[in-house]
């Protein structure tokens, strides 16, 4: 069984961590700032992608861009 409490805890993290990047200042560039959106969307549906997931082994986290 999944520990959703827990894998929603990482995740609200990792969301935390890139606030930063939609930030209208943030220095980067329209690419990157896409990317970074991307990434923070998948984070934002991972609940919902991995729905039927039986065990944490199961989810792929997104990549973090560089």
């Amino acid at each position: 069984m999944i520990d959703w409490d827990n894998i929603r805890r990482k995740r609200d993290d990792l969301l935390a961590r890139s606030d930063w990047t939609q930030l209208s200042d943030n220095g980067l560039t329209d690419a990157k700032r896409t990317e970074w959106t991307t990434y923070r969307t998948a984070l934002r549906e991972l609940p919902t992608t991995y729905a039927s997931a039986t065990d944490k082994s199961d989810i792929v986290w997104s990549t973090k861009p560089s």
